[in-house]
């Protein structure tokens, strides 16, 4: 006979956090939002800003991903791609990021002017290292630009003729500080890295540092890269884009799919790592027993949430899934047992149900270690949808799910061509501008919430926030009510 749970799942939009005793040095400045994304190793990747852009077609491409990291997340680039497309993608990432390059274009001397020319018209780089091969990590016999030829007249001539052989580097440096010094220096916005034996190592621009300094907070690996993350199926044939994303220096897996508690997952989590020390994120799940499944798995965390996405349809067609609020309640008492018994530390990432910093909170309240948005960072000018007019000429972002027609990723659904149904719609969401200028303002909202409720990191706010389940009255009197606003449209979202 099936099982009725008579008490009713709940939504994050029903909690409230109460306030609790702010320190004079508690305020929100003074609140970090540093958190554990995933068990890496016998430590955890971090991320400064508890973000995760959803792994959509309409969301995560390369310039999400790069805005993302720099503001302190990360972006996920999404498995309904070819594989190559999306080890592109990741490549993009890791070569955009300020700091010591190793993979940018490097000519060789016997080159045609003419060819340059269309490497130029192509990528739209201008400044390139010469090397006795063409090789990256060969010998530097020189630097060539764009200023140093003539478009006209020497298509003819060979790089070894235009191209500036007194080249002012750095040798065995590992300090960006010391790079920027030395380019400051030698009044130069590059400066190429040299080995005592002069073998290009590394490359430095100016203009990379520069973002740099106006990102202090980014997510970055070990050698100064942002941070990007890809997901995968559980179809055996995605094991090869495992290893491709893996070769392409991915820094986390997630794995895509609509329900988590399945032995096609633990497959999949088991055979990554098996073959990876790259970290794994399992999901999704809504249950205490699909998490500790996942963490039997191998998973090193766990994604949550079914059916609650501005544009799902799982619930309407299926009569699977869960309320948010509930299903991190749950999931995170399990993780808190587990802990308590076997001293692993499990970080969850709440997936759904989420569509602005009230929502973020009570996720990051209720135990959510990250936040997975779609339809949130869909409205920026990064994502992947096409800015188009709407019947009212209104600026707007297409928007779909994946589990819509549009998106026909029949993967992740567990379906074919020929018997596939939408458990997603198609549509458009408010362009809001770019997330540079919008997502600091969340952030410091934020800030905000933990400094009310007397709490400076994620952690305190796990342990110490009280939140309290509001009436239907009570939620309807902390909306705005009885007056007509001016500057509705003006709001942050």
């Amino acid at each position: 006979m099936a099982q009725v749970l008579n008490t009713p799942s709940h939504s994050l939009k029903e909690f409230r956090i109460l306030p609790g005793y702010t320190p004079p040095n508690g305020n929100a400045p003074n609140v970090s939002l540093k958190t554990r994304l995933c068990r890496k190793d016998d430590d955890f990747l971090h991320l400064h800003a508890p973000f995760l852009s959803a792994a959509m077609q309409a969301v995560t491409g390369g310039d999400m991903a790069i805005a993302l990291a720099q503001l302190g997340g990360i972006g996920i680039l999404p498995v309904s791609q070819p594989t190559d497309e999306q080890c592109a993608k990741v490549g993009q990432v890791k070569r955009f990021k300020a700091g010591f390059q190793t993979n940018i274009l490097t000519l060789a001397p016997d080159q045609p002017i003419a060819e340059i020319v269309e490497i130029i018209h192509e990528t739209g780089y201008t400044t390139f290292p010469v090397t006795e091969s063409g090789q990256f990590h060969d010998k530097l016999i020189g630097i060539l630009t764009d200023k140093d030829f003539d478009e006209r007249r020497d298509l003819d001539c060979r790089v070894a003729s235009r191209m500036k052989t007194d080249v002012q580097a750095g040798v065995e440096l590992n300090s960006l500080s010391a790079a920027n010094e030395l380019m400051i220096r030698y009044g130069r916005g590059f400066l190429p890295i040299l080995s005592k034996d002069g073998v290009l190592q590394a490359v430095v621009f100016k203009k990379d540092l520069d973002k740099h300094l106006r990102h202090p907070n980014e997510s970055i690996d070990e050698q100064k890269r942002l941070l990007v993350g890809a997901a995968v199926s559980t179809h055996p044939e995605d094991r090869e884009r495992v290893e491709a994303l893996i070769a392409h220096e991915v820094d986390v897996l997630i794995i895509d799919a609509s329900d988590g508690h399945t032995a096609y997952q633990r497959e999949m989590i088991q055979f990554i790592k098996a073959h990876t020390s790259a970290p794994v994120i399992g999901g999704n799940v809504v249950t205490a027993e699909g998490f500790r499944f996942l963490v039997e798995s191998g998973a090193d965390a766990i994604k949550v949430g079914m059916g609650i996405g501005s544009g799902c349809t799982t619930q309407e067609v299926k009569a699977t899934g869960r309320g948010q609020g509930t299903t991190l309640m749950e999931i995170c008492a399990a993780r808190n047992e587990l802990e308590q018994k076997q001293g692993a530390y499990i970080p969850i990432i709440a997936d759904g149900g989420i569509s602005g910093p009230a929502e973020m909170s009570v996720a990051l309240a209720l135990g959510a270690n990250a936040i997975m948005m779609g339809n949130f960072f869909a409205r920026y000018t990064e994502s992947q949808g096409n800015l188009v007019r709407n019947a009212a000429g209104e600026v707007v972002k297409e928007y779909w799910m994946e589990g819509s027609m549009r998106a026909h990723n029949m993967r992740r659904y567990a379906q074919t061509r020929e018997n596939f149904f939408e458990e997603g719609i198609s549509g458009y969401v408010p362009h809001v501008g770019s997330i540079h200028d919008k997502l600091p303002t969340i952030i410091h909202m934020l800030r905000a919430t933990l400094a009310t409720a007397g709490c400076c990191t994620i952690d305190e706010l796990h342990e110490h926030a009280v939140l309290e389940m509001q009436s239907h009255t009570a939620l309807m009197d902390s909306q705005i009510h009885d007056i007509v606003p001016t500057n509705i449209d003006q709001r942050i979202l």
